[in-house]
């Protein structure tokens, strides 16, 4: 038992089959053509057309877009090709402050990291030495200013000479100066405030324990720490990027100089996006290098793109139009509207009553996105933008199921 309600069934005028309304495609329409078929569309009351019937939910299901057809720009365009770069002031590489062997290793290659998170640990005998001219100081500082506050009670009571306050004032500004000196060395060293506050209380039990800090939210790109190895403050030890925004560096010859500049539209694209999908976004040429290289006479154009979802990886090659010019048009379709049916190209419409048909076109101009339709759509007319290729499935079902009906 057959089930007559079918998904995107066909709607045809009694006698007309399928396969004659297709041939119709190949042959385009003149006005007076148009004419006489809207005349017969009223005789019969309904289209000429094979008519694809979908409900909403089908039309969702299927991911049918539409578009009301209207004007548009056709681009000309130059092909460039580049590579994704991570931005200079987004790079950040960690070295150690002192000399020291690694004791522990907190984060790991291809790990995202916040400001201030422990990388890793030292153990480094040139700030325990920092450290301890520290403490020796403050305590120094702190005997000054007893004596100082002795000597001035007794000069006040006429107890002491004056020169025996005055020296006293003088070690306790030393001492003052000792103590500052000490503190900004702990300073350059990469301790802070809390740090030092620490050593004073006590608290910090390994006079010799470095904390290798990351200074930037970022991910890890290459990292050379490891336990048990003595780095230096030449080392690098991690080196951090922030990939939310990344550089494109594109290469431009010298014949194509004249027709790059900053400011110019660039559609940026590649086959290898993180899902093996292509992927492209649009920028602007930021800057243009003054300079040619020598060897291969090309500069380079740079376009700066946000990369929020991780999917332009420093290193990837990429292509890239960059748009010389723009022609206006009457009508203009994007390239997925379009389909081939007998040879011809179509464009699937929608009448008032909502069935879809297939529309032959006449094409004109093209770039890498758009087409320019001569004749075959109007403007203010209904047509699927998307995913018009599930409709053209749908129309080659019903044609190849013409004869099994019941």
């Amino acid at each position: 038992m057959h089930n007559n309600r079918c998904r995107g069934h066909l709607k045809s005028i009694p006698g007309v089959t399928t396969v004659f309304l297709l041939s119709l495609l190949s042959v385009p329409l003149s006005a007076a053509d148009h004419d006489h078929a809207h005349e017969n569309q009223d005789e019969h009351g309904g289209h000429e057309e094979s008519a694809l019937v979908l409900s909403a939910a089908e039309q969702k299901e299927f991911s049918i877009e539409l578009r009301q057809a209207g004007p548009g720009v056709i681009q000309k365009t130059l092909d460039l090709t580049g590579e994704v770069i991570v931005e200079p002031k987004r790079l950040y590489h960690v070295v150690p402050r002192v000399s020291g062997v690694v004791l522990e290793v907190f984060k790991h290659l291809g790990e995202r990291v916040k400001s201030g998170d422990l990388l890793a640990t030292l153990s480094s005998r040139e700030l325990a030495d920092a450290k301890a001219r520290f403490v020796a100081a403050d305590s120094l500082l702190k005997l000054a200013n007893s004596n100082l506050q002795r000597e001035r009670k007794l000069f006040r009571d006429k107890i002491t000479a004056k020169r025996d306050y005055l020296k006293a004032r003088q070690t306790q500004a030393e001492m003052s100066i000792n103590r500052q000196s000490a503190k900004q060395q702990l300073l350059a060293l990469g301790q802070d405030e809390q740090s030092i506050q620490a050593i004073l209380r006590n608290a910090d039990q390994d006079l010799t324990l470095y904390e290798l800090r990351a200074p930037a939210d970022g991910v890890i790109i290459d990292k050379h720490a490891v336990q048990g190895e003595v780095l230096t403050t030449n080392s690098r030890s991690f080196t951090i990027a922030d990939l939310s925004q990344v550089w494109v560096n594109l290469t431009v010859y010298q014949k194509d100089l004249p027709l790059v500049h900053p400011g110019q539209d660039v559609l940026i694209s590649s086959r290898f996006g993180l899902t093996g999908q292509e992927i492209s976004v649009p920028g602007k040429i930021s800057w243009v290098s003054p300079t040619l290289d020598e060897k291969t006479r090309s500069t380079t154009a740079r376009v700066v793109i946000d990369n929020s979802q991780g999917q332009w990886r420093p290193g990837l090659f990429v292509s890239a139009k960059a748009t010389i010019a723009e022609t206006p048009a009457d009508v203009v379709v994007p390239l997925t509207a379009l389909q081939t049916i007998a040879g011809k190209a179509i464009v699937f419409v929608q009448h008032p009553d909502g069935d879809f048909a297939p529309q032959p076109v006449r094409l004109g101009r093209r770039d890498h996105l758009q087409v320019e339709i001569l004749d075959g759509l109007k403007v203010g007319q209904s047509y699927v933008s998307q995913n018009a290729f599930a409709l053209k499935a749908q129309l080659q079902k019903g044609e190849f199921g013409e004869g099994h009906h019941h």
